[in-house]
Parts: C-alpha cells; structure tokens; sequence
C-alpha cells in the first residue's frame, strides 16, 4: 500500500484549530461580551467549526480505515483526529443551532479519555520523533477536554483561563510539531516518484 503523509496538515490545522477553539472559549466564558453580538460571532464560529470538523472526521476515518502510517502509528494518530473531527462537529452544530452545550461538553469529555491513553502510549512507548512533544500534546488537549463541563458551573470563568491557558500551549506545541514535520516530511520525499511516472 501507498503512504500517505498529510500528518504535517493534521498538526497544522489542530495547532489553528485550538486557538480558534481558545478565541471561542475567551468571547463565551472569560469577557463579559454583548450577548447579541455574541450570538452572531458563535453563529459564524458554528459554520467554520463544522466545515473544520468535516474535513477532520473524514481524513480520521480514512486513516482509520485503511491504515496509512507505519505499525502502531495508526493507532495513536489517526484514532484521536478522528474524536476532534466529532468534537468539532458537535461545537459547530452548538453554536449553528444555539442548542445547550452541557450535552455537547460531556461528550466531549468522554471523548478525551483515550486522547489522554494515547498521549500516556506515546510517552511510554517512546513514539514519534519527539516524544515528549507529543505526548505533551496529547495531554494538554486531553485534560482540557475532559474537564471542559466545568465551563457550565458557577466556576466557568476561572476554568475558562485555565482551559485558555491548556488550549493556547497545546496549540503552539501543535504548530511547532507540524511546521517541524513539513521540512522533515518534504525533504524525506523530494526524490519521491509514482510508479507511473
């Protein structure tokens, strides 16, 4: 079978993925913002969280399906981006059909257990090029998701500069990853043909 990189875009777009999420958390639950305004702001946060979402869940599935990457990678790559392709699919269905989150957050949280395991697999087994990276990653997205429910109590502003902060590092570590893997990845195949040509 042919391999397919695209784990560079992947990073890429979690990395921005995470700060649009961070901006979203910071207008919904850390500033005192105009709630009409705010209603239109989370309206276009829906559509873009939704077409997000499809494009995730549907190179998750794939992934999942025909298993692009070498040994266990498949596993501890491809499974999670297809639980953020969910998750960003159910926040955009939320702030499109302004719908309660409480339901949205949970399944959200349930979503991130195996987020933490794989990150936990990674520091463990010792996978990827930077372990420590990505298992950091893996983490932090992790542990903000699965406490993310907290964003409905009484406590919601305070959680929010924590979720802030947790969203913010694993979106520079995101980025970081995937610029680095985009040098790496594309000198790796610059002498890269298809067998037709």
């Amino acid at each position: 079978m042919l391999f397919v990189d695209i784990l560079d875009i992947e990073l890429m777009l979690l990395g921005g993925g995470l700060f649009l999420i961070a901006y979203w958390v910071l207008l919904n639950f850390s500033l005192n913002y105009d709630q009409q305004k705010l209603t239109e702001i989370n309206k276009s946060f829906g559509f873009l969280f939704l077409a997000l979402g499809i494009y995730v869940l549907a190179t998750g599935l794939w992934g999942t399906f025909v298993w692009p990457l070498p040994s266990s990678y498949n596993l501890v790559l491809t499974d999670p981006w297809s639980l953020y392709g969910i998750a960003l699919l159910a926040l955009g269905l939320v702030n499109t059909y302004k719908v309660p989150m409480l339901g949205v957050l949970a399944g959200i949280s349930v979503l991130s257990i195996p987020v933490i395991v794989y990150g936990l697999v990674i520091l463990h087994f010792g996978l990827t090029n930077s372990p420590s990276g990505a298992g950091a990653l893996y983490l932090l997205i992790g542990i903000n998701g699965l406490l993310s429910p907290i964003l409905q109590t009484k406590a919601k502003k305070y959680w929010s500069y924590i979720a802030l902060l947790l969203l913010i590092l694993a979106g520079i570590l995101a980025l970081y990853i995937g610029i680095s893997a985009s040098f790496e990845h594309t000198a790796g195949w610059m002498k890269w043909s298809p067998f037709y040509g």
